[in-house]
């Protein structure tokens, strides 16, 4: 095994896409825990970075920095996903109204 030291690339991340089970998070903090577990249980990361003596932990800090950034961009973009629906359901709404108004003034 080469030093820790001497690996390349030993502190580069990957691209994470979302899980059903990070996704299901209530909580920013339930969020972190479940990336950190994931990060934690990766063989890659545990075969290329050495533990940090104190907290045991692969990740650093920047990535825990990078984690709330992820969840902050989730739920924006879980709420336009339900702003749009609404808006949809809204303007479907409306168009029904507007039939069954028509139906009743021809009645």
């Amino acid at each position: 095994m080469k030093k820790p030291a001497l690996r390349e690339k030993r502190f580069s991340s990957e691209i994470f896409e979302e899980t059903n089970w990070t996704m299901s998070s209530k909580n920013i903090g339930q969020y972190i825990f479940r990336r950190i577990s994931i990060d934690q249980s990766s063989r890659k990361l545990q075969k290329l970075r050495p533990r940090h003596q104190m907290s045991q932990l692969l990740i650093t800090s920047r990535e825990i920095n990078a984690y709330v950034d992820d969840y902050l961009r989730m739920m924006d973009n879980k709420i336009k996903d339900n702003f749009r629906t609404n808006k949809r359901v809204v303007k479907e709404i409306n168009l029904t109204d507007n039939v069954l108004e028509r139906d009743n003034y021809l009645v």
